[in-house]
């Protein structure tokens, strides 16, 4: 019975040390999560600081300005956000570490008793006869053996009793040392919160006076949001010519082989249909189906750059009451930056708007990809591009360098945010 004791005891504390790592690996991927949001938030407030820094030299108020200034705040607003998740994360760390050191006090103190009993049992035991005596008393060899492994193996145990004793004193003392990082860790999150709050005040009070300043130009901001509407029509109707286009011709490849197979086969060909979708080849389907498979893995297509305008219709960052609508993201990035394609395809058009600069226009199988407000561009219509490859620069728009990007499955829009790998 005291042998089936120890036995269970030793597997118990084995237990409890083989899952100290098991939990500081599950917390520790929670921690690493939470850092790395963090850091790249950090990483957009820097770029969003740095186009503010280069407007700020122009000594002049644009709407570029102020759509980097809002996406400045909304990340001031979750980097604050990601240190409040901190601290209710360090809160449940320290709730484990304090539970975990729990256990193990209570684990010490019952080992603590337990090897006080084996000593007062062996106390007793060591008055009454030594173990000489207790082995040479025994009645037959066989017994003596026996007498021999029972003081060898209550030996032993004494001994994995005190180094389990150790291991777990051990265990201890490093929980208390982490719960004390953690404690120290949370005085220098609150305090650091305490400071992105007052520096996320000031940029909300350059934001109302610069709103304010540009506010004073409504009639050339009107003008300027009827040129652009104007401007994603006129995109619009391009990219849905292009995908028309592209329709139109896979039909009349498909009516011409029904045509000819009909003819061989001697039998009447197949009524026409005009389908709405790309008919794709097997080499075209395979691109469409890698494009649609890499959703949230693209790459940018622009290396260094901040959403300065999201997908869909929203307020005017200046009017209030004019909504204005995006059929893709505006992503602003420093002067001449180069342009790439996000995935492999081909050049399907390449043609100026009023407004938005120099367009290109990406097939990727029944996907389409739109890079607009370029300044020049380097690819040329019918050219086969790679992933990555450089196909222009950026181009000026309301005061920064910034450009359009969208994307396109046939006729239908798509929020290019969704399919960008996060930075």
């Amino acid at each position: 019975m005291k042998h089936k004791t120890y036995f269970l005891l030793t597997c118990f504390v084995s237990l409890l040390l083989l899952g100290q790592p098991a939990f500081a690996q599950r917390m520790r991927k929670t921690r690493v999560q939470l850092e790395a949001e963090k850091r790249r938030n950090l990483e957009k407030i820097a770029e969003t600081r740095k186009a503010l820094e280069t407007a700020r030299a122009k000594k002049e108020v644009t709407v570029g300005n102020i759509k980097a200034l809002k996406e400045q705040i909304s990340s001031q607003e979750e980097q604050i956000s990601l240190m409040e998740q901190d601290i209710e994360l360090i809160d449940m760390e320290m709730q484990d570490i304090i539970s975990a050191k729990g256990t193990l006090e209570n684990r010490l103190t019952k080992l603590q008793q337990e090897y006080a009993a084996m000593l007062y049992a062996a106390s007793k035991h060591s008055g009454q006869l030594n173990k000489l005596s207790f082995l040479f008393s025994a009645s037959s060899f066989n017994e003596l053996l026996m007498r021999y492994k029972y003081l060898q193996q209550y030996t032993e145990n004494r001994k994995a009793q005190v180094l389990q004793m150790n291991k777990v004193t051990a265990l201890l003392r490093e929980r208390q040392t982490n719960l004390e990082g953690k404690r120290t860790d949370k005085k220098k999150i609150i305090t650091a919160k305490v400071v992105e709050t007052k520096n996320l005040e000031v940029l909300k009070t350059k934001q109302t006076l610069m709103v304010g300043e540009l506010s004073k130009k409504e009639k050339d901001l009107r003008r300027e949001i009827e040129a652009t509407r104007q401007s994603v029509t006129k995109l619009d109707n391009l990219i849905a010519g292009i995908v028309s286009r592209e329709i139109s011709r896979k039909n009349k490849e498909t009516e011409l082989k029904q045509d000819n197979d009909a003819k061989l086969k001697n039998i009447a060909p197949p009524k026409k249909n005009n389908k709405a979708i790309i008919e794709l080849d097997a080499t075209e389907t395979t691109l469409g189906r890698s494009f649609g498979a890499s959703r949230a893995r693209l790459p940018w297509p622009v290396q260094k750059g901040f959403i300065s305008d999201r997908f869909g219709v929203k307020e005017h960052p200046v009017l209030h009451g004019v909504m204005i609508n995006n059929n893709g993201i505006d992503i602003q990035t420093p002067s001449n930056a180069t342009v790439r394609a996000v995935y492999a395809g081909v050049v399907k058009d390449i043609t100026s708007i009023p407004g938005l600069g120099k367009v290109v226009a990406i097939q990727h199988g029944d996907y389409f990809t739109v890079y607009a407000n370029l300044s020049q561009v380097f690819a040329v219509v019918g050219q086969k591009i790679s992933t990555k490859e450089t196909i222009g620069t950026a181009g000026e728009s309301g005061g920064a360098t910034e450009i359009n990007f969208q994307i396109w499955h046939n006729t239908a829009r798509l929020n290019p945010e969704n399919w960008l790998a996060p930075k």
